[in-house]
């Protein structure tokens, strides 16, 4: 009675090895995430944005604040479609050249 309970004890052991030896345990951990997808590329919605990963956290430049001085900003960024560079949200939160907002009055 004894030994049977000394080999059932080393069977999860025998069996671990009987893995490794075989390979399967190592190509088990090798093929871990590759059935995962490649995460859609995002698309700006306006032909005037593009995509940044690490954007500015307080958003575009408006007609409101274009100047360097005009928002304070806490360090850090997002990702998200901000405005191409010359450009700044107008009232419709549309990204247009920045010389456009003195017309807009």
């Amino acid at each position: 009675m004894a030994r049977v309970f000394a080999i059932a004890r080393l069977l999860p052991f025998v069996a671990l090895v009987s893995m490794l030896t075989t390979g399967r345990l190592v190509l088990a951990q090798e093929n871990e995430g590759e059935d995962e997808p490649e995460p859609e590329p995002i698309t700006c919605t306006d032909p005037n944005e593009v995509y940044d990963d690490c954007g500015p956290v307080c958003g575009d430049r408006t007609c409101a604040n274009q100047r360097k001085n005009d928002v304070v900003c806490r360090r850090g960024c997002v990702d998200g479609c901000f405005c191409k560079g010359g450009y700044v949200r107008n009232k419709s939160r549309k990204c247009i050249p920045s010389y456009m907002c003195s017309s807009l009055g």
